[in-house]
């Protein structure tokens, strides 16, 4: 028969493996080293460009960075990261970056746009074919 002291440590070490596996299950944040190609869409000639970049996942805080501004995780789930947002960033000039992160394959698609934010109407748009790898940070 156990004792309800050897029950008690019994259940608070089950509990501590399960805290532990579920850490390392779901880490707070995610490193990447991303490589792949950058296409200016609203020039005169869309021709992809080498392009290579750092991105930190974190979980915890929701957001993404990596992409010049602190995106937000607008949604994830066991396969993919969706990440968003925008801002003004003149009188009448509004910034956006939208995009997604394939948490099997590493796949990373994203576009960032400038628009008139009274017409709406696009000054230029940029989109991001990129494949990532998790990564440990330098320092």
């Amino acid at each position: 028969m156990i004792s309800g002291a050897t029950m008690r440590m019994i259940i608070a070490v089950a509990a501590l493996a399960f805290t532990i596996s579920a850490a390392f299950a779901q880490p707070n944040t995610l490193t990447l080293a991303c490589k792949g190609t950058t296409t200016w869409i609203s020039g005169p000639e869309a021709k992809p460009e080498p392009f290579s970049m750092g991105m930190i996942v974190n979980f915890a805080a929701q957001t993404v960075q990596g992409f010049g501004m602190p995106l937000k995780i607008t949604a994830a789930d066991e396969l993919t990261v969706e990440f968003g947002d925008q801002q003004e960033i003149g009188p009448s000039v509004m910034q956006s970056m939208h995009g997604s992160i394939d948490r099997v394959t590493g796949d990373v698609e994203a576009t960032h746009a400038f628009f008139d934010s009274k017409t709406r109407k696009p000054i230029s748009i940029t989109a991001f074919a990129l494949q990532c790898r998790p990564t440990q940070r330098m320092f």
